[in-house]
């Protein structure tokens, strides 16, 4: 459990009587990083919404696997939902939760053929319309349907995965652990279109230095905006 830290509002421009914005402060320093490459990359919608699922709870590593391996042998919903479940458990056992995924998947991709769902035209309608016929989808909450906007649909959205909410209550942003408040919170931070920018550069922040636990705060490069930094002087 995180301690409680006093809400911060920080304006999202820097300059003469302004503080400086941590958050924007990550984004530059993970700016060049590699895992940016994942924004120039538009994925199909279906392999998106997989991959969004098969990495929750699961090292990325070993999503990429997992998933590379599933969309070679079902390459579209109706692979999917014409296979027997026992099948999609054997292509996905390596992943966490690989079970409870295997039925996820198949329970969304029989409601795609249900209902002639078409993943390309919704990714292409506005940000709140398209995240509401995504999360009809069986097992699909805001996260992974934002991970479908951003990555396939080029939305300007920040996803909220664990790294993301840690940082965000360390930092002050705010002490809510309700998805869209804290998703809220980070895009006051951040200017309009650096937001995909902004959730890649928390994921890495909060696996190199803001860590779940023995976080690297000797390290930190705007440990003296934060208030988690501070109580650990």
């Amino acid at each position: 459990m995180f301690p409680s830290v006093p809400s911060l509002r920080i304006s999202p421009g820097v300059g003469p009587g302004r503080r400086v914005n941590p958050v924007m402060e990550i984004v530059k320093h993970y700016e060049d990083h590699p895992i940016m490459k994942k924004l120039k990359v538009r994925r199909d919608p279906f392999r998106a919404l997989i991959q969004a699922i098969i990495s929750q709870r699961t090292r990325d590593d070993v999503t990429d696997r997992v998933a590379e391996r599933f969309l070679r042998k079902f390459k579209t919903p109706k692979d999917v939902a014409e296979v027997n479940l026992k099948d999609l458990v054997e292509t996905l056992r390596d992943a966490g939760l690989y079970r409870q995924k295997a039925k996820m998947i198949k329970e969304c991709c029989e409601r795609i053929l249900a209902d002639g769902l078409d993943l390309e035209e919704i990714v292409q309608k506005p940000t709140e319309e398209a995240r509401r016929e995504l999360m009809r989808l069986p097992g699909v909450g805001p996260k992974t349907a934002d991970v479908v906007l951003l990555f396939a649909g080029g939305h300007d959205v920040c996803p909220v995965d664990t790294h993301v909410a840690r940082v965000s209550r360390r930092l002050g942003l705010t002490d809510s652990k309700e998805y869209f408040e804290v998703q809220e919170a980070v895009h006051e931070m951040v200017p309009e279109g650096e937001r995909g920018k902004a959730h890649l550069a928390l994921i890495q922040f909060g696996r190199e230095i803001c860590r779940p636990r023995k976080p690297q705060c000797e390290l930190c490069f705007v440990r003296r905006f934060c208030p988690y930094g501070g109580e650990q002087a």
